[in-house]
C-alpha cells in the first residue's frame, strides 16, 4: 500500500499541469450542476428559500378577536410573531372585484415573518393609507407601485390608497392558488375600512426551533387557547401551494451543467488513457517488480479518485460562494428567493460526478493493469494506417509537415474519437449558448417579438372614458393608443379562453405573426401557440364561441405570441364584438410609446396630467428580466471551453509523445525544427477543426429548436428562437480553433529542440 500511495504522489507531481486541468474542469462542472439545481430547486419549490430569507414561522393561526397570547411567549423554542389584526376586504377595479385580506402591522419590520420587498418601500408613518401588496397578487389584478387600489369591505365603505410597495413571503401561497390575495397596511387604514366594533380576527406566527415539532407546538396552543383558534395554517401546506412549474431557466442551467459533465467524462477518460500511454514502460516496470494486474488498476483508478474528489470540493466551495451573490440577479418572476441545497441533494450530485469520473478511469485503468512486462525493455508502437485525412492531404498536395501532421491525427483512433466528442460537444452546447444569448438579446431590443408592442395600459379610473381618451390621445409620449378589453367567452366544448379586443379592423394591434397574418376584417382573429395546441387549430379554421352568452364564430387567420395570459389567448379588433351585437366591457388602452420613452415616464406623466385620477399600469416585459441569464451562460461557456481545451490538452501532448521517434527520423532526412513543430501542431488543428466543425454545425441545427421548444413550454409560445448570428460564429470558431491549436505549441517546441541523437536513441 506504501508503494502505491508513493507512485500515486509521485505521478501527480511529474503531471501537475494536467492535474490541475483535471481539478479545475472537475470543480467548474459541479459549480454549474449544483448552482443549476439550486435555481430549479427555487423556481419549482420556492418556499424553502423565502421561508429561510424572511425568518418564516412555520405555524400561521387565525384568533378569535381580543385574543391574548402573552402566555404563548412563555412555550419553550418558540417566537411568536403578532398578533396582527386583519380583516377581509375586496379591491374594486371596475367591474372585476378581488378578494384581500388586510393584515395591519407597524412600520417595524419584524423578525419572525419578515418581508421581502421587491419593489417600492415597507410601511411608513409618512404614507398612512400606504398599501403593500403580495407579488403574486399584485401580478395577478395588474397592481404596481403608484397604482391608486379602491378598497371596500363586503356592504361597508370604500377608501381609495396607493400601493407603495410589493413584497413576498412565505406566511401563505400565491395567488390565486390560495386566496384571498394579501395586503399589509397600517392600523389606521384598517379602521378606516373596518371601523371599531367590526368583523376582525387576530393574527400571529409560531416558529418553532425544530420544523418535526410543528404538530406538537400546533397542539399546544390550541390547547392554551380554548376555542379561539379559527383557522391554522402550516408549512407544509404553504410549501404545497407553492409548488410552482416554472423551471425554465434552472432546466437550461442544469442542461449546459450535464452536458459539461458528460464532457468531462470524455476528459478524463482521455487523460486516464493518455496517461496510461504515457507510463506503458513505468506500469510495465511495476509489474516486473510484483505489482498483480489489480493493484495496478486499483493504482490507476485511485489517483483519478483523487483527483475527482480535489475537484469536487472545489466546486462545493465554489458553489456555496456564488449561490446568492449570483443569483441575486434572478428575476423574481423566475425564482422568488433561494436558499443553498440540502445536504442530502450536494451529496447526490457529488457521489455522482464522483462515480462517473472513476468510471472513466475504469477502462483505461484495466488497460494498464494488462500492460506486458516486456513494455518495460521495448516500446510498442501505434498500430494503424493511413486515415482518409491524411489521404485528401496527400492527395491535396499540402506542405509535407501538414500531411504529416494530419495522418498522425488519427494513428489511435480510440483517442481521437474521444477527443474529437469532447471539444465538438463542447463546441455544440457552446453554440446553443450563443443562440440563447442572441435570442435574448433580440426580445429585449424588440418586445413586440414577443407580442409586448405595448408597454403601458391605461384605465378610466375616476374619469370618464371619453375623458381618458382625450388625455391619452393628447398625449406626446404616445405613440399610438389601442382601444382594449378582454373577455372570457365559452367555447361549444365547455372550456372557457380569454380573448382580447385591441384594436380594429382597420388598425389591429401590432402582434408580432408568426404564421399568416394579423386580423384585417371583422371575425378574423389571431390565437397564441398554446390555443393552437390546446383546441387543434388551423389556419383558416373556424371556431365558434360564446361572448356574453351571444354566438360569435371567428376565423383564425395568424398564429402569434402571447406571454401574459399563458400562451393561451385568442385576439381580434374591437369591430367583432360589434359585429355581432355583443355588449362591450369597460374599455382600456394599451399605449406603443414614442422611441426612447420609458414605461415608467409614461406613466408617471400619464398620473400627474389626469391628477392620479387614470388607472395606469406598466406592463412587466418578460425579456427585460433575464439579463441574469448572460452572466450565467459567459459562466457555463467557460467551463464548456475549459472542458474542450483539457480534451484536446491531453490528446496533443499523447499525440506528440507518439510521434517523438518519428520526429527523430523526419530531423535526420532534413526537416528543420520549425517544419517539425508544424507537423505536430497541424495533428492538434486538424483534431480541432473536425471537433469545432461538427459542433457548431450540430449546435446550429438545434439551437432555434430547442429555444422555440423551451418558449412553448414556459408559456411564451414557439417562433421566437434566434441562431446566433454569422460575425458570432465566425468568432467563436476561430478562437475555438485557435485556442485548441494553441495547447499543442509549447509541448511541441519542446520536442523539436530535442537533439536527433536523443530521440534516435534505442
Amino acid at each position: 500500500m506504501r508503494a502505491m500511495l508513493r507512485w500515486i504522489s509521485s505521478d501527480l507531481r511529474a503531471h501537475l499541469g494536467q492535474v490541475i486541468v483535471e481539478v479545475l474542469v472537475v470543480g467548474g462542472v459541479l459549480t454549474a450542476l449544483l448552482l443549476s439545481a439550486t435555481v430549479l430547486d427555487g423556481a419549482t419549490n420556492p418556499w424553502r428559500g423565502l421561508f429561510a430569507q424572511s425568518t418564516g414561522a412555520e405555524i400561521w393561526m387565525h384568533l378569535a378577536p381580543g385574543t391574548r397570547v402573552r402566555g404563548l411567549r412563555q412555550i419553550a423554542g418558540v417566537n411568536i410573531a403578532g398578533p396582527y389584526t386583519t380583516t377581509s376586504a375586496r379591491i374594486v377595479q371596475g367591474q372585476v372585484e378581488s378578494a384581500v385580506e388586510l393584515r395591519a402591522m407597524t412600520p417595524k419590520m419584524p423578525q419572525v415573518g419578515r418581508l421581502l420587498l421587491r419593489k417600492g418601500k415597507w410601511l411608513s408613518h409618512k404614507v398612512p393609507d400606504g398599501v403593500v401588496l403580495e407579488y403574486s397578487f399584485a401580478q395577478a389584478i395588474h397592481a404596481t407601485v403608484g397604482s391608486v387600489l379602491v378598497i371596500s369591505q363586503v356592504g361597508g365603505r370604500t377608501v381609495r390608497a396607493p400601493v407603495i410597495g410589493i413584497a413576498a413571503t412565505s406566511d401563505q401561497g400565491f395567488y390565486p392558488s390560495q386566496t384571498p390575495g394579501l395586503a399589509w397596511v397600517q392600523r389606521p387604514l384598517l379602521r378606516r375600512v373596518v371601523p371599531v366594533g367590526g368583523p376582525t380576527e387576530e393574527l400571529i406566527g409560531i416558529r418553532t426551533s425544530d420544523l418535526a415539532q410543528t404538530s406538537a407546538v400546533e397542539a399546544r396552543v390550541e390547547a392554551e387557547l380554548p376555542g379561539l383558534v379559527w383557522s391554522v395554517s402550516t408549512w407544509t401546506q404553504v410549501e404545497q401551494s407553492m409548488v410552482r412549474g416554472d423551471p425554465l431557466l434552472g432546466l437550461l442551467l442544469a442542461l449546459f451543467g450535464l452536458v459539461a459533465l458528460g464532457g468531462a467524462v470524455l476528459v478524463i477518460a482521455t487523460a486516464t488513457g493518455g496517461r496510461v500511454l504515457a507510463q506503458l514502460e513505468d506500469l510495465a516496470t511495476l509489474k516486473t517488480l510484483g505489482f498483480t494486474p489489480a493493484q495496478v488498476t486499483a493504482m490507476v483508478v485511485a489517483e483519478h479518485a483523487m483527483v475527482g474528489f480535489v475537484g469536487a470540493g472545489l466546486g462545493v466551495a465554489a458553489a456555496w460562494e456564488l449561490t446568492f451573490p449570483l443569483l441575486r440577479g434572478i428575476p423574481t418572476t423566475v425564482v422568488q428567493a433561494v436558499a443553498p441545497l440540502p445536504v442530502p441533494w450536494i451529496a447526490v450530485i457529488v457521489g455522482a460526478a464522483e462515480f462517473l469520473v472513476v468510471l472513466a478511469a475504469a477502462f483505461p485503468a484495466w488497460r494498464a493493469g494488462r500492460v506486458s512486462g516486456v513494455v518495460a525493455v521495448r516500446r510498442p508502437l501505434p498500430a494503424g494506417h493511413l486515415s482518409r485525412l491524411a489521404r485528401l492531404a496527400m492527395w491535396s498536395r499540402f506542405p509535407p509537415a501538414i500531411v504529416l501532421g494530419a495522418r498522425a491525427a488519427f494513428v489511435r483512433r480510440l483517442p481521437a474519437a474521444l477527443t474529437v466528442g469532447g471539444l465538438g460537444i463542447s463546441m455544440a452546447v457552446i453554440t446553443i449558448g450563443l443562440g440563447v444569448a442572441a435570442t435574448v438579446d433580440g426580445l429585449q431590443r424588440n418586445p413586440a417579438d414577443i407580442g409586448l408592442a405595448a408597454t403601458v395600459t391605461v384605465s378610466p379610473g375616476e374619469l370618464t372614458p371619453g375623458q381618458a381618451a382625450r388625455i391619452v390621445d393628447s398625449d406626446r409620449e404616445v405613440k399610438r393608443a389601442y382601444p382594449s378589453v378582454q373577455v372570457t367567452a365559452q367555447l361549444a366544448t365547455g372550456t372557457t379562453i380569454t380573448t382580447l379586443g385591441l384594436g380594429t379592423s382597420a388598425r389591429p394591434y401590432p402582434f408580432h405573426v408568426i404564421q399568416g397574418h394579423i386580423y384585417h376584417a371583422p371575425l378574423q382573429a389571431v390565437a397564441s401557440q398554446g390555443l393552437f395546441d390546446q383546441l387543434h387549430l388551423k389556419l383558416g379554421h373556424f371556431e365558434a364561441m360564446e361572448i356574453n352568452r351571444i354566438p360569435v364564430e371567428v376565423q383564425i387567420v395568424g398564429r402569434i405570441v402571447e406571454p401574459e395570459y399563458n400562451d393561451q389567448v385568442l385576439a381580434y379588433g374591437l369591430d367583432t364584438l360589434g359585429q355581432d351585437g355583443v355588449v362591450s366591457p369597460p374599455v382600456y388602452y394599451s399605449l406603443v410609446l414614442r422611441p426612447g420613452v420609458t414605461a415608467s415616464e409614461a406613466q408617471n406623466h400619464l398620473l400627474a396630467v389626469s391628477g392620479g385620477r387614470l388607472d395606469v399600469t406598466e406592463i412587466t416585459d418578460p425579456a427585460s428580466q433575464l439579463g441574469i441569464i448572460r452572466p450565467m451562460l459567459t459562466g457555463l461557456i467557460a467551463v464548456l471551453a475549459l472542458v474542450g481545451l483539457a480534451s484536446i490538452l491531453t490528446a496533443s501532448v499523447v499525440g506528440i509523445r507518439d510521434q517523438s521517434r518519428d520526429v527523430g527520423a523526419l530531423r535526420a532526412i532534413g526537416l528543420t525544427p520549425r517544419q517539425v513543430m508544424a507537423s505536430l501542431i497541424s495533428s492538434t488543428a486538424a483534431l480541432a477543426v473536425m471537433a469545432v466543425g461538427a459542433g457548431a454545425i450540430a449546435g446550429l441545427l438545434v439551437s432555434t429548436r430547442l429555444i422555440n421548444l423551451g418558449a412553448q413550454l414556459y408559456g411564451i409560445g414557439s417562433g421566437i428562437g434566434r441562431p446566433p448570428s454569422a460575425e458570432v460564429m465566425a468568432v467563436a470558431i476561430l478562437v475555438a480553433v485557435t485556442g485548441a491549436t494553441l495547447t499543442a505549441v509549447v509541448p511541441a517546441r519542446r520536442v523539436a529542440a530535442i537533439p536527433v541523437a536523443t530521440m534516435l536513441r534505442p
